[in-house]
């Protein structure tokens, strides 16, 4: 009887042993996941676009849910030349995560760089009601309306992004430019001269 009682507090303590061992490795496992995280975001924000696509593209299949490692494998695929997978990757983040603005901000600065003006449109002007400050977006929402013709919702756009950078010479020519489409000489005049006198301070 002591026997078989002593047999099953060893199993018991081996059962033990095994089961905290392997919870040892698991959490090994993700300090390890936790450290390839950090290292491929960082070569994606400091360039080392390749670096990170070695080190992220495993990450996200493992954890396909994770927006962030998403959006740096998405924008480092479209850095070293394979755009269609960053597109890809970046489209389905955009679906699985609607609410995420920074998704959205990447996607349709990305849109706009590829000249997809059309799909650029939307996610820029939600980008922008959740920030309205980033002057980069309402600077590329104009570009985009204005590479589809829509001249009148460039000059908004534009007019938007010259009053957080009244100064910028590149939007001043823009609204020039925008003017001139539409046939209205004098106003694109006074938006060049503008240009011209920033530029040359």
């Amino acid at each position: 009887m002591y026997a078989h009682h002593g047999s099953f507090v060893v199993k018991k303590l081996t059962n033990n042993l095994v089961s905290g061992f392997q919870s040892l490795l698991t959490i090994d496992d993700e300090t390890k996941q936790q450290f390839f995280r950090e290292r491929g975001i960082s070569c994606a924000k400091k360039g080392k676009y390749q670096q990170a696509v070695s080190l992220l593209a495993p990450l996200h299949e493992a954890h396909p849910e994770d927006s962030e490692v998403m959006i740096h494998l998405a924008m480092a695929y479209i850095k070293t030349g394979h755009q269609e997978l960053g597109i890809t990757l970046l489209e389905k983040a955009s679906k699985d995560h609607q609410d995420d603005i920074r998704i959205a901000t990447v996607l349709g600065l990305t849109y706009v760089q590829i000249e997809e003006y059309a799909k650029a449109i939307p996610l820029l002007k939600k980008a922008i009601k959740a920030t309205p400050e980033k002057f980069n977006l309402h600077y590329r929402l104009g570009v985009a309306h204005d590479k589809l013709g829509e001249h009148d919702f460039a000059i908004e756009a534009f007019l938007e992004a010259l009053e957080l950078r009244p100064d910028e010479a590149k939007v001043l020519r823009s609204i020039g430019f925008a003017f001139e489409e539409k046939g209205d000489s004098e106003a694109a005049l006074a938006y060049f001269k503008r240009a011209n006198e920033q530029a040359e301070l």
